[in-house]
């Protein structure tokens, strides 16, 4: 009897759940017997005390994931004013001019590029309201994130006399592609960094005078596109063409939840957001992906969200404004790895399902964004079955 009392009070100490097949078993227990009330209330009072621990936690924000206690990660949505106009207060919030300047020079010089910088422009992204530094040099256009880190650079082709015998061979691009990255990375290290994608931009090789690669972090079997370098560049002369930097880091978080538990998550929150259609069928797989406002909007105004108007108008000629009620929100920029869950409905839009694609947090358990079409996993799958990706292959 001690050994079995010493059992259930471990599960009271350390906080953890009694497991599925001892609870059958106490059930079974028959009440007659003096014994068998004595661990059915033992049982019962080791329950108790833990449910009362897990709702303590619930409200600090942690959540029980498993046997392990875990932090929550997600926090109410901040809204934020949007304008293309730059006041002080973004003015304070970027690095100065001054300091933008000194930021471009450096990266340009590194990268043996003309360092005669022009005009400078802090100035903010259309969709994600985001403040980026515009430098001009001759030749092309730089853009800097606000804390001065590199995110793209623009050369038009007629900066470049193109050679008459500019072509080359697929396999001559992959390696040319690597040498690029060596030589246009911001960063110390190119370790971890895999080609995921080689195109062209005529029908053949020979023809081709911009070649495009794509590379991406690696992390175990998961690629994180959130850290991603995208080079174009000029064959045989190797001129830089286009240069398109992100640099959202993966904190490579540990899987607890399992499938099974995301999938429940997931279509208990849809049954939430969804009443027009029925879930017929769930998939789901792992994938890195960035947290994001998906589920929120979505949730506030599903079919605005779905036409793409819940915060801007569009008239008949295209030209878009944004709405006098417009709510914009934001959250952390974190970037995990969730269960990308699909919930699939019995409503058919052009021949295919309507879905939605869910970023349940692979150690909370939390929603932390979503997709109308895909995850992570599945555009990097699509990439590489891109019948244009030439990555793997053969002339």
């Amino acid at each position: 009897m001690r050994n079995l009392d010493e059992y259930l009070n471990k599960f009271k100490n350390e906080k953890k759940q009694i497991p599925q097949s001892f609870t059958n078993t106490i059930k079974n227990f028959s009440p007659s017997k003096k014994e068998s009330r004595y661990w059915i209330m033992k049982f019962n009072e080791i329950k108790k005390s833990i449910i009362v621990a897990t709702s303590l936690l619930l409200g600090t924000g942690v959540v029980f994931a498993g046997s392990k206690v875990v932090e929550n990660i997600w926090k109410n949505p901040e809204t934020y004013e949007y304008s293309q106009k730059i006041t002080q207060k973004d003015k304070e919030e970027a690095i100065s001019e001054e300091k933008a300047k000194e930021k471009a020079i450096e990266y340009l010089s590194k990268i043996q590029l003309n360092k005669d910088v022009g005009k400078l422009e802090l100035t903010k992204t259309f969709r994600d309201n985001e403040l980026v530094w515009s430098v001009g040099f001759k030749g092309g256009v730089l853009l800097l994130d606000k804390t001065g880190d590199v995110r793209s650079i623009n050369i038009p082709t007629f900066e470049y006399k193109i050679p008459y015998n500019y072509g080359i061979t697929r396999e001559e691009a992959r390696k040319v592609a690597k040498e690029l990255l060596a030589k246009y990375n911001p960063y110390e290290s190119n370790e971890g960094y895999e080609l995921v994608s080689l195109k062209r931009n005529m029908e053949n090789d020979e023809g081709s005078y911009i070649w495009y690669a794509d590379f991406y972090k690696k992390y175990g079997d998961l690629y994180n596109q959130y850290e991603k370098i995208s080079i174009g560049w000029i064959p045989t002369i190797n001129g830089l063409y286009s240069l398109r930097i992100e640099n959202s880091k993966y904190e490579n978080n540990e899987q607890i939840i399992s499938k099974e538990e995301a999938i429940k998550i997931a279509t208990e929150k849809d049954k939430q957001i969804e009443k027009r259609y029925k879930i017929v069928s769930t998939e789901a797989e792992l994938g890195i992906d960035k947290m994001n406002t998906e589920v929120v909007y979505r949730e506030k105004d599903i079919e605005n969200y779905e036409k793409g108007t819940i915060n801007f108008n569009r008239d008949e000629n295209g030209q878009v404004t944004v709405k006098d009620d417009a709510v914009f929100y934001k959250v952390d920029n974190r970037v995990r790895k969730v269960w990308e869950v699909t919930v699939y409905y019995d409503h058919y839009k052009y021949d295919y399902p309507e879905k939605f694609v869910y970023f349940v947090d692979s150690t909370t358990g939390e929603i932390i964004g979503g997709d109308r079409w895909s995850g992570a996993s599945k555009q990097i799958n699509d990439l590489f079955s891109d019948e244009y990706n030439l990555i793997e292959k053969l002339d």
